[in-house]
Order: structure tokens, then sequence, then C-alpha cells
């Protein structure tokens, strides 16, 4: 783990942020993001009002909500740019809760973006059984991908499809994913969590993507590495503490993390790199574990299973 999280430093230290040429016009448009009220969310919700499209933003309730208003008055975006609805991805019921109330806007979704994540945690159980970072950073994104694919899909056209952006991470290259113990019911490591839950999002980014490629739907999906990004993620455990402080030089601002999204939310370059996992914006192959395709195919079974989903997003 060491090694490998020097080796990526080292890689960020030397990148520079790929400037967006030519973005494609996103006025009047929608986009949905989790966790936009802080951070790299923050900044990725400022970049979408600037391109001119209305942003649905999911946070929880209280000071969550009042970061992200504040945020919104001293940016002095137009009234009605930025929505808030209530939403704790760490429950299945609000993640429920959070879809329908957007579904029943009846608006068209042309970007989503999973965001919302924690990171190297202690070991806790949500009120549904779910270990919390694989609930937070993959599970409950799934099940939002798939109560929003219909808006998507209405979104989405032959010459302009709707995007789907889900954050994930190097962390995946640490290897460390259990198929046939997700929720860490027989052992629990907080950097092992971690690891399988941004496994699980490039997975299912390529299950995803490979459908709706296969059946010609206008909807194309992107796993995304932000970078090692300069945030309160590193305060979880006293080694990230330690990383962050003694390495936090080779780092990138929220902002630029930010940047990264935006890039791929707006960029005509991506346009056909769908179903793949990037780093600094270059397709990246992800680790063996992670392109294999009966494990792929066993983690979205599993996840249809624990969501009681039988057909995902109607597809």
């Amino acid at each position: 783990m060491l090694i490998l999280s020097t080796k990526f430093l080292f890689s960020e230290a030397f990148s520079s942020i790929r400037p967006l040429q030519n973005p494609l016009k996103r006025e009047k448009e929608y986009a949905v993001i989790t966790g936009g009220n802080r951070g790299i969310g923050w900044f990725t919700v400022k970049g979408l009002v600037e391109s001119g499209m209305k942003v649905i933003v999911g946070c929880r309730d209280g000071p969550s909500k009042d970061l992200l208003y504040k945020s919104v008055e001293q940016a002095g975006f137009p009234t009605g740019s930025v929505e808030w609805i209530n939403l704790d991805m760490s429950s299945m019921d609000s993640v429920r809760a959070f879809g329908q109330a957007i579904l029943d806007k009846n608006v068209p979704i042309s970007l989503l973006i999973n965001n919302a994540g924690i990171m190297f945690t202690p070991y806790v159980l949500t009120k549904d059984g779910f270990e919390s970072q694989f609930a937070v950073n993959y599970l409950g994104h799934f099940l939002l991908t798939h109560l929003l694919m219909p808006r998507l899909l209405t979104a989405g056209t032959k010459d302009q499809p709707a995007r789907i952006i889900n954050l994930s991470s190097t962390a995946h290259a640490f290897g460390w994913f259990e198929i046939n113990d997700l929720q860490a019911k027989n052992h629990y490591n907080k950097i092992g969590a971690y690891s399988q839950s941004k496994s699980a999002q490039i997975m299912f980014t390529k299950v995803l993507d490979e459908q709706l490629s296969t059946e010609n739907k206008p909807v194309k999906v992107y796993a995304v590495h932000p970078g090692f990004i300069r945030s309160n993620l590193y305060s979880q455990t006293w080694y990230a503490k330690f990383v962050s402080l003694t390495m936090g030089f080779m780092f990138k601002s929220e902002e630029q993390g930010a940047q990264r999204v935006v890039y791929f939310a707006s960029s005509p370059q991506v346009e056909e790199l769908n179903g793949n996992y990037f780093e600094n914006c270059n397709v990246v192959k992800p680790i063996a574990l992670v392109r294999n395709r009966d494990t792929q195919k066993k983690l979205w079974e599993t996840s249809c299973q624990l969501l009681d989903i039988s057909k995902f997003g109607g597809l």
C-alpha cells in the first residue's frame, strides 16, 4: 500500500489539469450530484452552474444544507440554479426518497455525478445491514442510478447522450475485494473496505455501460479518479493525516479535482471513451481483479439482490 501510494502521489505531483476545450452546451440542462455541499462536490456544482446547468444537490439536512446555501449565496448564483434535496447515502430509504423526489419533478436529467463518499472509517453497519463504506461509496449510488435511469434516458440523445460519472480512486489498486464478504462480517480493514468500494464503482461502470451500449441507449458511464486532493477525508486515521501533512504539497486542491470531474461532464473529447476508468483524464487499465468478468457479473447480481432490483433502470 505504501509503495503504491507513493507511486501515485509522485504521479499526481507531476500531473497537470487538462483544460476543457469546446465544452458541450449545457444551458437549461439538469444535473444531479450527491454530496455537493463541500469539497470537490461544491466546486463541481460551481463549475456546472457556471456552464449554465441547473443542479440538484443531495446532502443531509442541517449543517450540510446550511453550508451549501451559504456557498450558493457567496457565489452569487441565480435563484433556482441550485436546489437542495435531503439525502443520506448510508440509508437506502433516504436514497429512494431522494430519487423519487427528483422523478416527481418530471425534468430530464442530463448528468448524474455519484460523488459522495467516506474514507477509512471505523467498522459500522448501516441500519440496512451494509458496511458503511460499501453502502455510501457504492451501493447507494448503484440504487440511485437505477432510480434515475428513466430520466437520464429521456434527456439523452444520439448526438448528445446523458452522462453518469462515478467517482472512484487509485485505491482500487490495493486489491482488496471480498465478493463473498462484501459487508466485512468476517474481517474488517478500513483501507481494504475503501479499496473494495472504489473497485466496485469501476466494475459497476463497466457492466452498466456495456448494457447501455448493447441496447443502443443514449447514456454513457465513466469512472473517474479526481486525484489526490487536500480534503478532510484525510483526517480519519493517523496514517492518512501523516501522509497529508508530510506529502500534502503533492496533492491537488479541491477545485482542481473538481475541474477533472467537470471535464468529464462537458468534454466532447471523452464522448467515445465511455465504460473506462480514468486517472488525470486519461484511460487507465484497472487491476486484473477489477477486470475479472465473473467478479463483475457476480457483484452486479449481488447488488441487485441486496437492493431487491429485478430489472435495473427498466433496461
